[in-house]
């Protein structure tokens, strides 16, 4: 049976998700794959992280996480060379590398601040949806 703290961790999940594919969508509700540049609806698509989920110091990191596309995400691994390269080129030089040692540290956050992230990430949904008609 999942504890009280892991189930705040899988709502985070869920609305952080739909945060970054709602953001990631333009007006008409299309977003652009991370990594291979296919266009998808935003609800066809992934929330998908560059360095893996199970790094809890940058498993909410916002530049950490974009909308890719099932086959990029799931069925070749999440790219991470190919996402490595987007980074780069959307945030800088050299941010592929300080998100990799963001992933390093050691992060546990507590039941307040899982609480405090959803509540965070419910009004950025719920401001997409007000911005973007979604």
């Amino acid at each position: 049976m999942p504890s009280p703290r892991q189930k705040l961790v899988k709502q985070l999940d869920s609305v952080f998700s739909k945060f970054i594919r709602m953001r990631d969508a333009d007006d008409s509700g299309m977003a652009t794959c991370f990594t291979c540049g296919s266009v998808k609806h935003w609800t066809e698509g992934d929330a998908g992280h560059f360095i893996s989920r199970g790094k809890m110091s940058t498993r909410y990191l916002e530049t950490n996480v974009h909308f890719q596309c099932k086959k990029c995400n799931i069925f070749r691994g999440g790219e991470q060379y190919l996402y490595s390269l987007a980074l780069d080129r959307k945030y800088g030089e050299g941010a592929a590398e300080d998100i990799y040692i963001e992933s390093n540290k050691s992060k546990k956050r507590g039941v307040g601040e899982l609480r405090d992230m959803i509540a965070h990430y419910t009004d950025k949904v719920n401001e997409q949806r007000e911005q973007k008609g979604l």
